[in-house]
């Protein structure tokens, strides 16, 4: 399956991780880290985009990125292209140093930012690497709680959701993340929505994230409630939809139905044919016929607009 285009547009903030290739050890030491900290500085002052929050670990690496007019895939693509180029020259290798592209989850700030940067936080005391949060060294943990700076990292959006400022947000801070600690996490931010893995917020959020990034939102449907609507409306049961034969009453249910997964999303023609007894190829046949047969026929494109609409309500 195609993997589905990156989503873009200023202002989107996304948790990106990036792992070494077959779990391989991508930092040794400090230098190795140092390295990475100035390439990301270099990467803001040429993209102009904002780094929320970092922890590199030994074998990948979790930012929490908010981009402007340059797209995360350019940002990400010259990070690791400079990073790999000197580690492999320094280290006296060559090959592949990270595991394929980067993952990156669109998420909803207003609900997800501080949660997700306590989780980003947190990585090295869930991976048994340290105790306590504060004594990392390579997470921007300690910059958020005042124990160095990080001239490049932005920290008041997330400060702004503690409805505290200066050195009583740094504390309130510090105590909100140790306190999740203690707990295991709630929320997996490697991963997006149902409706939607590339996002993680509610349904509002992704349909507005789709709108600003120009991509069509399909909302979640059910396939049950699809066959629902097309056994109703041809007044057939399942039974008989499915039944042997070329009866033209259920061929066109089929042809629908088919259609009608498509559109929706809800279900793979491959899934469907295997419920029907039909091979996807006839499947996709059909629907290709009542397509083009819509667009010259008001009644038939007038019925699939009234099942979808059934469908959608």
């Amino acid at each position: 399956m195609a993997r589905k285009p990156r989503l873009h547009f200023p202002g989107a903030i996304y948790h990106v991780t990036l792992h070494g290739n077959g779990n391989q050890q991508v930092f040794f030491d400090a230098t190795d880290r140092t390295r990475f900290l100035l390439l990301i500085q270099e990467g803001i002052e040429k993209f102009a985009h904002q780094v929320h929050a970092y922890c590199l670990m030994p074998s990948g690496l979790h930012l929490v990125v908010e981009v402007a007019e340059v797209p995360l895939a350019k940002i990400m693509q010259h990070l690791g292209f400079r990073y790999t180029r000197w580690f492999n020259d320094w280290h006296q290798q060559a090959g592949h140093l990270f595991q394929g592209r980067y993952k990156a989850i669109l998420v909803d700030p207003e609900r997800y930012l501080l949660e997700l940067i306590r989780a980003v936080h947190l990585a090295p005391v869930r991976a048994g690497l340290e105790s306590d949060p504060i004594r990392y060294a390579w997470s921007s943990h300690r910059a958020y709680c005042g124990r160095e700076k990080v001239p490049w990292l932005t920290s008041d959006r997330t400060f702004l959701q503690l409805e505290e400022s200066g050195i009583r947000a740094m504390m309130k801070f510090h105590s909100f993340v140790n306190d999740g600690a203690e707990s295991p996490a709630e929320i997996d931010f490697c991963r997006g929505g149902e409706d939607d893995p590339r996002i993680l917020g509610d349904d509002a959020f992704v349909r507005g994230v789709l709108k600003l990034s120009r991509q069509k939102y399909r909302p979640k449907v059910s396939p049950d409630r699809v066959m629902r609507v097309v056994l109703e409306r041809y007044k057939l049961s399942e039974k008989e939809l499915a039944a042997p034969g070329k009866n033209r009453h259920c061929a066109e249910a089929r042809a629908y139905l088919a259609w009608l997964h498509l559109e929706t999303g809800c279900g793979t023609l491959t899934a469907l044919g295997e419920q029907l007894g039909r091979d996807v190829s006839s499947l996709s046949s059909a629907v290709r016929r009542l397509q083009l047969k819509a667009k010259k026929d008001e009644l038939t494109a007038e019925k699939f607009h009234r099942m979808m609409k059934r469908i959608r309500s």
